[in-house]
């Protein structure tokens, strides 16, 4: 007789649906400003259940039309969240044995949380920022400290500030984060402008993973966008492109080559593109002064990059093949609900039942590669 063992899953990409409860953390000289989640009503006709948005210093997020549009499921008081097959409280983090149960029901045994909110910039105030982020960053260490075993969080920090970014990136680092999240870009800068080493020096110091969350980075791309559905593709997807460049085209990682890195929720589609169209350019005289100092995909086999996928991209066998199994996390994105039909992603599943990639991959994947980029003792 055969006993099947358990396979122990990683989700190396959940996410928190930011809540109210988490500015109660926010520090008195900004009681004033702080965040309000705002009934919208019918306001958005194309999508009444989402009536609810964040007004944060007299705008909103997400803004669900117009130019500037975003979409995502923060706050999650909403008819839209309420009708989700997890309950707020989970979402929310607001009831970590809610949120454990969740994971028990669609059968993870770690999850590794971002922000939600934090996906794009919220205001022009750096300061006011900051604090909004050791706001979200002071929630989430009290939160994963009920269930260490279980829940991790990655800590999203002011990179538009650098020096704010490396207090709050030490600050996080003593709490517990496992990483740092930043954007593609900070704000209309990219990262590999000189004036973020000093934050890059710090987290290769520190030993701290630095992790590329997709997002609406780039503010003077997204503001050009005049649908959410633009907004998805030309300012949410293109800053994955624009924030791997920085690290493997921008010279980051032959100042910093003991970086460890991650690319998050990018999926595998755009990243062999993107290294084909870059090694094509590196060879051109058009091109030159080339920044790095060796060829793009050097990097890939020289450094510490990491990549997250969901189980149903189609090109996960030549991904795999090019930056290696042992470099790619698997991410089911939980609890979001942004997938064909309004379900939960089946990332591990999907990768399960899958016969064009190796079962060493797909363990590695389970589990032992997320271990292993974000430092987690298991």
């Amino acid at each position: 007789m055969t006993i099947e063992t358990k396979t122990f899953i990683i989700d190396a990409d959940s996410h928190i649906e930011d809540h109210p409860a988490i500015w109660d953390y926010l520090e008195p000289e900004y009681a004033h400003r702080k965040p309000l989640a705002v009934n919208v009503g019918e306001l958005i006709t194309h999508n009444t259940s989402r009536n609810y948005v964040w007004m944060i210093d007299g705008e909103m997020f997400p803004k669900l039309m117009g130019y500037g549009a975003s979409c995502h499921g923060s706050p999650p008081v909403t008819d839209f969240a309420k009708a989700k097959p997890i309950n707020v409280e989970s979402q929310a983090i607001t009831d970590v044995n809610e949120r454990l149960k969740s994971m028990d029901a669609v059968k993870l045994d770690v999850s590794v949380i971002y922000s939600t909110l934090f996906l794009q910039p919220l205001t022009n105030d750096l300061m006011y920022e900051a604090a909004l982020m050791r706001a979200f960053n002071s929630f989430m260490a009290d939160a994963c400290a009920k269930a260490p075993e279980r829940l991790k969080w990655v800590a999203p920090v002011p990179m538009r500030h650098p020096e704010e970014a490396i207090k709050e990136m030490r600050r996080v680092k003593e709490l517990g984060a496992v990483g740092v999240m930043i954007l593609g870009t900070a704000g209309d800068v990219l990262l590999h402008d000189r004036r973020f080493d000093p934050f890059y020096a710090e987290a290769e110091k520190l030993g701290m993973p630095v992790t590329v969350h997709v997002g609406w980075a780039h503010t003077g791309l997204h503001k050009s966008c005049e649908s959410a559905g633009t907004a998805m593709i030309l300012a949410f997807e293109l800053s994955m492109v624009m924030g791997f460049y920085s690290f493997v085209g921008g010279g980051i990682l032959d100042r910093f080559p003991d970086l460890k890195v991650g690319f998050i929720e990018g999926g595998a589609d755009w990243f062999p593109s993107l290294l084909n169209r870059m090694e094509h350019w590196y060879d051109t005289p058009t091109a030159q002064p080339w920044q790095a100092k060796k060829r793009p995909l050097e990097y890939i086999r020289d450094h510490q990059l990491y990549f997250t996928c969901e189980g149903d991209e189609k090109d996960l066998p030549r991904f795999l093949e090019i930056v290696g199994a042992d470099r790619v996390l698997g991410s089911a994105d939980f609890p979001h609900v942004h997938f064909e039909g309004g379900k939960l992603g089946e990332t591990f599943d999907e990768i399960r039942e899958r016969d064009d990639i190796t079962q060493e991959a797909k363990d590695l994947m389970y589990g032992p590669n997320a271990i292993k980029f974000y430092g987690l003792e298991i």
